[in-house]
C-alpha cells in the first residue's frame, strides 16, 4: 500500500524567526491542502495564552491577535487535520518589538507525518520511540507479574490438598 502524504506547512506570515516592530493584525499559516475540522491554533506571547480569533479557510489557518497584543516572543501552536483525517502539529515563533528573536536559524516549522519518514512528527504520542519502548516494557512487566502470581497460586493450591 503506498504511503499517503499528509498536509504540511508551506509558509507562515510572519515567517518563522521573524522580528517585527509591531504586533501583526493577523497571522496566516498556509498548508499543502485544505484542512478538515477540528483544525485549531493557539497564540501565546511570552508564554501567556492570548484570546485570539482563529479561522480555518481551506488550506489556511488565520489567527487574529487581540488589538492590544503586546510586544514579546510570539508562539503560534497549531493542530490541523489533513484531508485524510490525519492530525499534524507544529509551532511558529517570531518576535515583536524588543523581544529576543526566536528560532531564526530554523526552517519554517511544520510537522509532517508521511509514512516512513523518520524526521516527521504527526503530534501523536504513539509515534514517540521512547513512549513506545516504555509501553512495551510496562506490558511485558505486567505479563511477567501475572504469570508469577498465577504460578504461586497454583503451587499454593496443590500444597493445601
Amino acid at each position: 500500500m503506498p504511503a499517503q502524504a499528509h498536509t504540511s506547512l508551506v509558509s507562515s506570515d510572519p515567517a518563522q524567526g521573524a522580528r517585527l516592530e509591531q504586533a501583526p493584525e493577523r497571522i496566516v499559516l498556509t498548508f499543502t491542502e485544505s484542512l478538515r475540522q477540528p483544525s485549531e491554533a493557539s497564540l501565546l506571547v511570552d508564554g501567556t495564552a492570548l484570546t485570539a480569533e482563529i479561522d480555518v479557510d481551506g488550506p489556511r489557518v488565520v489567527v487574529t491577535p487581540p488589538a492590544d497584543a503586546a510586544d514579546g516572543n510570539y508562539e503560534v501552536n497549531y493542530r490541523v487535520v489533513s484531508a485524510d483525517g490525519h492530525p499534524v502539529t507544529g509551532t511558529i515563533e517570531f518576535a515583536v518589538g524588543d523581544a529576543d528573536a526566536v528560532g531564526a536559524d530554523e526552517p519554517t516549522a511544520g510537522a509532517r507525518s508521511d509514512a516512513g519518514d523518520s524526521d516527521t512528527d504527526d503530534g501523536s504520542v504513539w509515534t514517540s520511540p521512547l513512549l513506545l519502548g516504555v509501553l512495551v516494557a510496562a506490558v511485558a512487566l505486567g505479563v511477567a507479574v501475572l504469570l508469577l502470581v498465577r504460578g504461586r497460586s497454583r503451587t499454593s493450591g496443590h500444597e493445601r490438598s
